[in-house]
């Protein structure tokens, strides 16, 4: 141990002290907190002063208390506010499945869409609608970075990959993507019925789910050769908004 009060009178340490009781402050006036919660603090602090305790130990203690307890209290502050959201929802008479989905509309509210058909599914536009970002915005620097990776053809899925992006956007003015050509004409058909219908959008976003977790794989095998730049570094992860955004995490070629 030190001597008593040792060390507690340093610049650094009064004014880490100073910080940790500004930290308590602003935590107990945002959550209505006790504000006992700096006397006992204080309370600490005193016995440490004249118990010689290590100045620098018992911060270290301290802030790891303070941490816990503002986890501790965002923790229980969003699930008052869970709790809450639930309580208005149920009152406007709405459901958890109405929420899911107007969470999942937000998501993907600022993708454009793909103009299939006037009855067409607004996930399967909007998938496409983000492929066709990922062209506009992000497949030059992309593909560039692939081929330095893997240089000669047939390397890896490079070609492969190359080759099939093009059946998810639009080659060219008015062309509907190859890809969501059995949808189209599934929406087009009188004759097709509604489950048929259901089954070919669910093929559109699982093809596009697959070429896209594919995409991720065949960079990440290229990362190994050759580190991708800040262009290719977005690219990736607009790709993995896109998953995020609509769900497909879990749809991956078995």
């Amino acid at each position: 141990m030190l001597g008593k009060g040792r060390g507690y009178n340093k610049p650094e340490v009064i004014e880490s002290i100073d910080k940790l009781i500004s930290k308590y402050e602003t935590l107990i006036f945002d959550n209505a907190l006790n504000p006992g919660l700096i006397e006992s603090f204080e309370d600490r602090l005193r016995h440490a002063r004249n118990m010689g305790r290590d100045p620098m130990r018992f911060l270290e203690e301290e802030i790891a208390e303070y941490k816990a307890l503002e986890k501790k209290t965002e923790v229980k502050a969003y699930t008052e506010s869970i709790r809450d959201e639930a309580r208005r929802r149920r009152q406007a008479g709405e459901t958890f499945a109405d929420k899911v989905l107007d969470e999942y509309r937000q998501r993907i509210e600022h993708y454009p869409e793909v103009s299939i058909h006037p009855d067409a599914d607004t996930e399967v536009a909007k998938l496409y609608g983000a492929l066709d970002l990922l062209d506009k915005n992000h497949w030059s620097p992309l593909i560039e970075y692939l081929r330095k990776a893997f240089p000669r053809a047939g390397q890896i899925d490079r070609m492969t990959i190359e080759q099939r992006f093009w059946r998810f956007i639009s080659t060219r003015k008015d062309r509907l993507p190859e890809e969501l050509e059995p949808y189209r004409r599934s929406l087009a058909a009188p004759s097709a019925t509604r489950k048929e219908r259901i089954r070919e959008a669910q093929e559109a976003v699982k093809s596009a789910a697959f070429f896209l977790h594919e995409l991720l794989g065949v960079c990440e095998d290229a990362r190994r050769q050759t580190e991708p730049g800040e262009d290719v570094e977005r690219a990736l992860g607009f790709i993995r908004e896109i998953i995020t955004d609509f769900r497909i995490k879990e749809l991956k070629r078995r």
